[in-house]
């Protein structure tokens, strides 16, 4: 059984999309449905996925969930909420209470954009990660490189708290950028409650192509770093077309797995995904 742990839905005239420009809009404008993701994951041999949000706002996650009240494909998703909102509790509970919430299986936090390199070290994000953790729900990170050690401080104050590492933290593949990387990197995975997303990759070398020989400095940093047990494949599609077609991140993600045993392979695919996302509801498994 194969799982694509990372890809997105919108429809751009129900909800414009802040972070995308012009030129990815041309690219990648859509409509994106499940339809259209099973239209290109299910002839590489993939029938089940975790949708995750794109934006902050509140009201893409209850749609999401209601996508996959419908959806046998749509296993689970990683929705949003504003830690910062005071009733961030109480607006989680909301959220587990609604239609479709057996399917949620995390929240995503978009650190990325924030300005402040050490806010997933902030008492605000230490009082999410605790809330999630009891609601045992996972916390996606979404962080550049610099940020790596905040979310390395979060991780270490909640050890009963599982986290994921969205895009491998989004490495640049200069050598002097990959070294300073690899030392955060391999920091925050000696903690065993946080997972790697191997995803995003087909944006990482833009406007090259991007391609395995391309990707395996990084790539080997991260086996070396996470071990085969704690890394998952993601096709964040569909931002993933602004690089690669979606049989081209699937062709990558294979020439990784053949380097792995075939227990290790299993948990790349599923396994992985299984134990840190253990909510994902897979009907007719394949």
């Amino acid at each position: 059984m194969k799982i694509d742990t990372h890809h997105h839905l919108w429809d751009l005239s129900i909800r414009p999309q802040a972070w995308m420009t012009d030129d990815m809009k041309s690219r990648i404008e859509g409509p994106y449905d499940m339809q259209a993701w099973e239209s290109v994951a299910n002839p590489e041999g993939i029938h089940h996925s975790i949708a995750v949000q794109t934006v902050p706002l509140a009201i893409e996650t209850p749609e999401l969930l209601a996508v996959g009240q419908h959806s046998a494909s749509l296993a689970g998703v990683v929705g949003w909420l504003d830690v910062k909102d005071p009733e961030f509790r109480d607006n989680l509970d909301t959220l587990m209470s609604l239609p479709g919430a057996n399917k949620l299986v995390g929240i995503r936090e978009l650190a990325e954009y924030h300005p402040d390199a050490e806010w997933l070290a902030s008492p605000t994000m230490n009082d999410a990660a605790e809330a999630l953790g009891v609601a045992n729900l996972t916390l996606d990170l979404l962080v550049l490189p610099h940020q790596i050690p905040a979310a390395m401080s979060l991780a270490e104050s909640h050890p009963d708290v599982r986290f994921v590492l969205d895009h491998l933290a989004k490495p640049s593949l200069a050598a002097d950028a990959l070294e300073r990387w690899a030392r955060y990197l391999g920091a925050l995975a000696r903690l065993d409650n946080v997972a790697c997303k191997m995803s995003g990759y087909a944006t990482f070398d833009l406007p090259g192509t991007p391609s395995y020989p391309k990707l395996k400095p990084a790539v080997d940093i991260v086996l070396d770093a996470f071990g085969p047990q704690r890394i998952m494949f993601g096709s964040d599609w569909p931002v993933a077309e602004l690089g690669a077609s979606y049989a081209t991140v699937m062709q990558i993600a294979h020439e990784f797995a053949a380097s792995l045993s075939a227990a290790e392979q299993n948990r790349f695919w599923s396994g992985t995904a299984l134990e840190w996302y253990p909510n994902v509801v897979i009907l007719g498994a394949l």
